[in-house]
C-alpha cells in the first residue's frame, strides 16, 4: 500500500461542522494507511480563505491531496471557493476534495487513481505531479 500525505482544511466559520467530522476523517485516513504525522490539519478563517490555504498546501508542503471539511451552504462564498479550488487542482495537479468526513477517503482514492494513471502513462508523458503548469 502506498503511503499518502493528506492535508485537511477546517473552515473556522463552520467550526461545528468541522468538529463533527474531523476525528472521523482522521480515523478514516488511518484506516486507509496514513500515519498521523502524514496528516496535516490547517485552518481557513472563512470559506473565502480555503482557496489560499489550499494553495499554501500545494506550495509549502508535500501533501498528495487536500480534503476540505466544509458544508455546502449555498452561499456565493461557497461557490467562489469551489471555483478557486477547482482552478488550483488543475494548476497544481493535486486532488482536492470537499465535504464531510468522507472527503478524506475520497482524497486518498483520487491520489491512488492519479498514481495509477501516471504509472500507466508512456514514459515521455509522465509529468511530475508536483510541478506547476
Amino acid at each position: 500500500m502506498d503511503r499518502f500525505k493528506i492535508g485537511i482544511i477546517i473552515v473556522d466559520e463552520q467550526i461545528s461542522f468541522a468538529h463533527r467530522n474531523l476525528s472521523a476523517a482522521v480515523e478514516s485516513l488511518k484506516a486507509l494507511g496514513c500515519v498521523e504525522q502524514d496528516i496535516a490539519v490547517r485552518h481557513a478563517p472563512k470559506l473565502f480563505g480555503v482557496t489560499a490555504v489550499t494553495q499554501f498546501f500545494a506550495e509549502y508542503t508535500d501533501v498528495d491531496a487536500v480534503a476540505v471539511l466544509a458544508e455546502n451552504d449555498g452561499s456565493p462564498e461557497y461557490a467562489a471557493m469551489l471555483y478557486g479550488v477547482t482552478k488550483l487542482q488543475i494548476s497544481w495537479n493535486m486532488p482536492v476534495t470537499i465535504g464531510d468526513c468522507t472527503a478524506a477517503a475520497d482524497a486518498v482514492e483520487m491520489v491512488s487513481t492519479q498514481n495509477e494513471m501516471e504509472a500507466a502513462a508512456p514514459e515521455s508523458a509522465a509529468p511530475d505531479k508536483k510541478s506547476i503548469n
